[in-house]
Parts: C-alpha cells; structure tokens; sequence
C-alpha cells in the first residue's frame, strides 16, 4: 500500500506536467493562418537565440492614422488579408479581431511589430533575402479564438510591376528644406 501511494506521488507531477505540455501544444497549433506583409531585420538576441524582427505592413494600413487601440479588425478570407481596420470597441462587428499582447515582448505595440525565433543558418539566409528590395517579406502568423496571435514563418515572392513603380515614384510632396529631420525609432 505505501509503496503505491510513494509510486503514485512521483508520477503524478509527471503526468500534470504532460498535460500542461499538451494543452500548450494544442494552443500553440490551434487557430487560423494568416499571412502579413513585413519589413525589416534584427539578427539575434543574446540571450534568446537568433530572431527576425520586422513591422507589420497592414494592407490598408495607411488608413489607420496614428491612433492606437489595442485591437484590429482583419478582412478578407484566410490566408489572405485584404485590409485591416481599427477596432474602438469590443461591441463593433468583426469576423476577425486581432488584440495586442500587452504582456508581450511589445507591449501595445504589438499589432505593428513582430519577432520569430529559428536558427542561426535561416537568420542569416533571411537577412540576405529581407536586404533584397526586389523581394517582399510575408509572414505567417496563427490567430486564435481569443484574438491572439503568433508569428510562425515567413516567406518572399518577388515585387510586382505596380510594387516596384510605387517604390521608385517619387515623393507626392516635396521636402520642406527647412522642416526638421525625420527621427527614425530605433
């Protein structure tokens, strides 16, 4: 009887352990996949291993001003997104809420920037093919039910004709020469 209860006392954090690591599991390769047009590259952190850092460029981003909520809107039909919008309310209609992780390693600033871990060999293989202008980044990200989400991969496609024109036209106002210089956030 003793020896049970001592045989039953060791295997059963073992087996709390392994159903938190299913549930984590689960949660992790639950969701819907979405893919995000990026920008952008860090090399590693030293204490965290080798990442890609990038900004998510939102289709229809530009129409977000500079306003911050902490949730967005995606439209369009998985994996693509067609355009995105804020969202000032938890009572406005939405198919596809995405909330900011303020707990995360951005805080509020999470649904505009982005970080996924991998290996040194695929860090440098994505850093040389994020330099190339002719290329466009593409994240994968998985959203769950809760409006989470994380990134899981990232892909390139080259530049069409009309991405290539927009990049190289040149600016719709001119300078200001004596307008202060662009602070760049680093």
């Amino acid at each position: 009887m003793i020896r049970a209860a001592r045989l039953l006392a060791a295997l059963l954090p073992l087996a709390g352990l392994a159903a938190l690591w299913v549930q984590s599991d689960r949660t992790y390769n639950s969701g819907t996949e979405w893919e995000v047009p990026i920008m952008g590259y860090d090399p590693r952190d030293y204490l965290r291993g080798h990442y890609v850092e990038f900004a998510y460029d939102w289709p229809g981003g530009e129409e977000l001003g500079d306003i911050y909520f902490e949730a967005l809107c995606l439209d369009g039909q998985a994996p693509r997104v067609d355009r995105v919008r804020w969202l000032t309310n938890d009572s406005e209609a939405c198919a596809h809420p995405m909330r900011s992780d303020l707990g995360g390693v951005y805080g509020s600033d999470g649904l505009f920037r982005g970080r996924l871990y991998l290996g040194q060999e695929r860090a440098a293989q994505l850093e040389q093919q994020l330099r190339n202008r002719d290329q466009r980044g593409i994240v994968t990200i998985r959203q769950r039910e809760d409006g989470s989400f994380t990134p899981i991969g990232i892909r390139f496609r080259p530049l069409t004709p009309a991405e290539k024109a927009e990049r190289d036209a040149p600016p719709s106002e001119p300078l200001d020469p004596l307008a202060p210089p662009a602070v760049l956030e680093q």
